[in-house]
This record gives structure tokens, C-alpha cells and sequence, in this order.
């Protein structure tokens, strides 16, 4: 006797105006009032990191330039961000989704994908067990989040953001054509800004008339493998497993940049491992690994390939450390050759390892760039930053980005 496949159960778990919450929670004084986090609250200016949902009401919103939001709510109480509580509550919020599945995928620092198949027996039907995570987080760490409840990643996270904050929302099979469809196009969680007026070109403003478009004029505008993915993330259709990280598994983190013509000057090269280093660091500080190995690549245009490494005394994940001595490498082995690839690479990793401080060590000094950087990118995407250095490199010309 063959048996069906069980269905799976997969929650989205978003925290509720993340930044806004924390700031609430370390200081009681804000509760219930409008704050915006971000900006030079001496000057008011810069942008909106966050905002609480007091806030939101009047129309703040995030990326909002400061002096805008203050149009709409003058009596926004400004907060610059408080370094460390926003990644140590992460990790509090974390570590409650791990007492409930040891499947669980982190999409950002305020939300993950749980996979609580199988789990009813311990913690009831999915919508008892979303109350229970969220009465949780609430109760022992003062926070709000909603829940999006399906059989898939793409539909669980579409339906977390049907209701905010503390909503507990399912998406199901049966449920598509009356909470999803009539959604705007843009809502589909994939769908970019640039995406839309082309959709709309087809005479497609909302999920559903996505769900049924003609795939032939899809493919015209989006080639066969985007007309496919648009079509059936419409219909709520998606194979993504759940991408839980072993650290064990971890062996070095890297990034290579292959040029369309050969590249000679010091100063281009400088650029490029600066980005490199930046992207690697990050990338080490995300899974909260170090290092102790950085590892240069150089391939050259008669296509000789070169690896040099340095092991140094302290693991790190700071972008200038990485990137001094993978400065210092390719400036020892770079020759008078043209280079067609460069790449950058951490191993050695350090897993959970106490680090022994020297009295001399410069990383409580550039923790606190790294830490905003990160902050930064979390909520807006990597490229929301740019390091001085690379404000007139090819990747971020012309760009209206913040630079550190």
C-alpha cells in the first residue's frame, strides 16, 4: 500500500517593526508613542530606518527620507539606533523557533521560515501552535510578530504580511483565489519594481490576472524560465526546501569577480578587493563566523592562475582586515600581467570560538561601522551602503545609495 505524502507546514515568522519594537522594549517611555529609528536626531536628517507603527499610521515609512516624515508626523519622537539589541533580541527570537523544530531557515535578522511538519502532536494544529511561538515571544520578550501558515514557503511569507502586527494568517490551496489573487502584482513576493509596468504592458495589475496569463506572451516579455516562475508562483506553486545551515559544514566563505577586459592599475585592483573583502566580511558576520586565513585568487590574461594565502594571529570578520591583507598579498604577486579574475576568500573558519582580545586589538574600534552597515543591509539589501572607497566603483556609479 503506497501512502500519500504528508502535507507540509511551513510558518513564516515575521517580527513586528523589529527595530521600533527593541527600542520600545529597552526603553518603556516609548511605548505606545510614534518613533522613527534612523538619522541624526540633532540635525534631523537621513533616512528612516524603522518605525514603529504609531508611526506608520501617519504614513512613515522606511527608506523615507527624514524631513519627510516629519511632514507627516511632527510629533515623531526620533531614535538613533542602539547598537548590539538588535542582534541580541535576534538571537533571543531564534533560540525560542528552535525549542519548537530544528528546521528552521533565517531569511533576515526579524524573520525565518519554520518547518513545523509533523509537530501537531506536540504542539497542536498550525494555527494553535503560530499562538503558542507568538504568545511566547511576547510574553518573554515583550515583541510582536505575525505568522504566515502554508504548505509552502512562498505562500506561508505572501501570508504574513496579510495581517500586521500579531496576526496569524493561513494560505492554503483552497484559499489562493480569495486572499491572494486580488492582491496588486507587485505584492508577489519576487515581483521587482522594474517588473511591474512591464506586467501591466500585458494588461496584468493583479496576482490573479498573472495566474491566468497567456504563457506565450509572458515568455516574449520574460523568456521561458521568468514566464514559468511568474506563472506559478501566481498559482501559489513552489518546490523551495527549507535551507537550514550545518556550521560544521562551513569550510571558508568567498567571492570572485571575472572582468570583461584585462585590468593593469593598482588603484582599479584596490577597488575591486575592497568590494570583494566587504562582500566576504559581511557574509562571515551574517552566519557570525571568523576567520583566520584570507586567500587571494588572481587568474591572468594568459590564463595563469595564482593563489596566495595569510593566516593571522585572530580570527576576524571586519571588512578592513580582511581587505589590508588581501590588499597586501595582491600587491606582492599582482607582476605586470593584465588580470581577468580576482577573488577573495576567508578560510580557517571559527565556529562559536571565544576570541582572546589583545590589549592592541583595533576590532572594538570598527565593530560599531560593521555593526550599522550590517543593520543597514538587513532591512534594505546589501547594496543599501557603500564604502567610501568604491563611491565611484562601476558596480555603484550613479547609484542613490548611502555611503559609511
Amino acid at each position: 500500500m503506497i501512502k500519500e505524502p504528508i502535507e507540509r507546514t511551513i510558518f513564516h515568522i515575521d517580527m513586528n517593526a523589529f527595530f521600533a519594537s527593541c527600542e520600545q522594549v529597552v526603553n518603556p517611555d516609548l511605548k505606545n508613542k510614534p518613533i522613527i529609528v534612523g538619522g541624526d536626531p540633532s540635525r534631523r536628517s537621513g533616512i528612516v530606518l524603522a518605525c514603529s507603527y504609531e508611526a506608520k499610521k501617519f504614513g512613515v515609512k522606511t527608506t523615507m527620507p527624514l524631513f519627510t516624515a516629519l511632514k507627516l508626523c511632527p510629533k515623531a519622537i526620533i531614535v538613533k539606533s542602539t547598537m548590539g539589541i538588535y542582534s541580541d533580541m535576534s538571537k533571543k527570537v531564534m533560540s525560542i523557533f528552535d525549542d519548537y523544530t530544528p528546521l528552521k531557515e533565517q531569511l533576515s535578522i526579524d524573520e525565518a521560515f519554520l518547518d513545523m511538519t509533523g509537530t501537531e502532536h506536540l504542539f497542536g494544529k498550525p494555527i494553535q501552535a503560530a499562538k503558542l511561538i507568538q504568545e511566547r515571544i511576547y510574553k518573554e520578550l515583550d515583541l510582536g510578530c505575525s505568522v504566515g501558515i502554508s504548505f509552502n514557503k512562498l505562500l506561508a511569507k505572501m501570508a504574513s504580511d496579510m495581517k500586521k502586527p500579531m496576526g496569524i494568517t493561513t494560505l492554503y490551496q483552497d484559499e489562493i483565489a480569495k486572499k491572494l489573487w486580488p492582491l496588486p502584482v507587485g505584492e508577489l513576493y519576487g515581483i521587482g519594481k522594474k517588473t511591474v509596468p512591464k506586467l501591466e504592458t500585458l494588461g496584468i495589475r493583479t496576482i490573479g490576472d498573472l495566474a491566468r496569463a497567456d504563457q506565450n506572451a509572458l515568455t516574449e516579455q520574460f523568456g521561458g524560465l521568468g514566464a514559468n516562475h511568474m506563472l506559478a508562483s501566481a498559482n501559489g506553486r513552489s518546490s523551495d526546501m527549507l535551507m537550514p545551515s550545518d556550521p560544521s559544514d562551513m569550510k571558508s566563505v568567498g567571492n570572485e569577480i571575472t572582468f570583461s577586459k584585462d585590468i593593469y592599475e593598482l588603484e582599479a585592483i584596490k577597488k575591486e578587493l575592497l568590494y570583494l573583502s566587504d562582500k566576504v566580511a559581511y557574509r562571515l558576520r551574517k552566519k557570525e563566523f571568523k576567520g583566520r586565513t584570507i586567500n587571494i585568487k588572481i587568474k591572468f590574461n594568459d590564463f595563469e592562475v595564482i593563489t596566495r594565502a595569510r593566516t593571522i594571529n585572530q580570527p576576524t570578520d571586519s571588512t578592513d582586515e580582511i581587505f589590508e591583507v588581501a590588499y597586501d598579498l595582491m600587491r606582492i604577486n599582482k607582476g605586470d600581467k593584465g588580470i581577468r579574475l580576482i577573488g577573495v576568500t576567508m578560510s580557517n573558519i571559527d565556529v562559536d570560538k571565544p576570541v582572546q582580545m589583545s590589549l592592541f586589538d583595533q576590532e572594538n574600534e570598527v565593530r560599531p561601522v560593521d555593526d550599522m552597515v550590517d543593520l543597514i543591509r538587513e532591512k534594505f539589501g546589501y547594496d543599501a551602503v557603500v564604502r567610501g572607497g568604491l563611491l565611484d566603483y562601476r558596480g555603484f556609479k550613479n547609484k542613490n545609495k548611502l555611503s559609511e
